[in-house]
Order: structure tokens, then sequence, then C-alpha cells
């Protein structure tokens, strides 16, 4: 099982999950050009089924048409990791790009470069590869529609070997700046697992006007 690479992909991925970058596009077609930046930084928490949780501390900054997030997880044993992320998004065009990288509790690194499309329909398609630690990619493709409460993504990561992880997202925006993300994740072997997590703003945004 060491050497499955869908084993490693799901780990992955559940990994990417308690972060915010992997995905959240329908937020990129609300960006504006305007002409300052803007900073955001929050925490929180997350609970897995597994029984595993921690904090989380995040910082936000958009530009103009650019937003850039560092996130950092720490778990229950006081391991940490890391992920950077940066968004783009062309309002007129209705399309953008996300670049990721997510270093894991065990110092492995993966990566994630992809695309945005805006459709008729006001919902926001993802596409694009993953590339885990050894050097293996993986494809993935979702779509994130807006909700009453938030957004709601669904989404599937197809490995080398062709098993697929289906992954499904739920974020909620509540009242004073409160962010609750729920991941489900449905791995190749059809079983199931899924993460909680909480995020509140700690400070009020900044904003700074740009050159």
């Amino acid at each position: 099982m060491k050497n499955d690479h869908s084993f490693k992909l799901v780990a992955a991925v559940i990994l990417t999950g308690v972060f915010l970058a992997l995905f959240t596009p329908a937020r990129a077609a609300d960006e504006t050009a305007e002409p300052k930046t803007k900073t955001r930084v929050r925490a929180g928490t997350y609970q897995s089924s597994n029984g595993n949780s921690g904090t989380v501390n995040s910082t936000t900054t958009r530009a103009a048409g650019t937003k850039t997030r560092l996130s950092t997880l720490t778990n229950q044993n006081g391991q940490t990791a890391t992920q950077s992320s940066t968004r783009t998004w062309n309002k007129a065009a209705g399309t953008g790009t996300v670049s990721a990288s997510t270093t894991g509790f065990n110092g492995a690194t993966s990566t994630r470069q992809g695309t945005l499309t805006k459709n008729s329909d006001g919902s926001i398609s993802g596409q694009g590869t993953i590339t885990g630690p050894q050097g293996k990619t993986s494809t993935y493709a979702n779509n994130t529609v807006k909700t009453a409460t938030g957004t709601s993504t669904t989404g599937t990561i197809t490995g080398a070997n062709g098993k697929t992880v289906d992954r499904n997202v739920t974020n909620t925006v509540g009242p004073a700046g409160t962010d609750t993300r729920v991941v489900d994740i449905t791995k190749p072997n059809g079983t199931t697992s899924s993460r909680t997590q909480t995020l509140v703003q700690t400070s009020t945004p900044s904003t700074t006007p740009q050159p």
C-alpha cells in the first residue's frame, strides 16, 4: 500500500482539503480591478472524521485581479503543514488561473496548476494537474456554484492509474467573519472521510493603495 499511487493521491487530497486552496473559484468572479490591496488574517480549528484535529491560520491578500493566500495547519501532535496559493481572475473574460504548493506534515511537497472558467449559468469550472512529491501527476476537474449561504463545489481527481477520488466542499459564510468549510472525500475503494474547518477573522482587513 505504501507504494500505491492512489493511496498517496488520497493523502494529498485530504491534506489539501484542510486548507482553503484547493477550491473556492466562485469567489474569483467577485474580484474587481480596484487599485488597492486588501489583507485579511483568519484563524480557526479543524476536526476530521478519523479523530485528528488542530488549528489553522490563514492570511489572504487581494489586489487587482489577484488573490494570494498563505495557510499554516498545526495538528494535534504539534506538526505543521503549509500551503501557498495564487489565483488570478480576468473579470471581463470570465477566466482565471490558480497555482498552489502544499507541504505536508512529513515535509513532502505537492503542487497544483489549473485554470478557471465562468459558465453561462454563473458557476465556475476548474481543471488542471496535481504533481505529487515524487513527480507523478493527477488531473482534477470541479464545478462551483453559489448558494444562499456560501458556495458548493463538486469535483474529481484522477490518478495516473485511472483511479478517482471524489471531493465535495460546502462553504458557509456566517456572522462576524466566520467561515465554515466541510470537505467530504470518497476514496477509490469506496470508503469516505470528512473534515470540518472553521475560520474566524482575527483582525480588521487592512487596505493599502497600490502604487
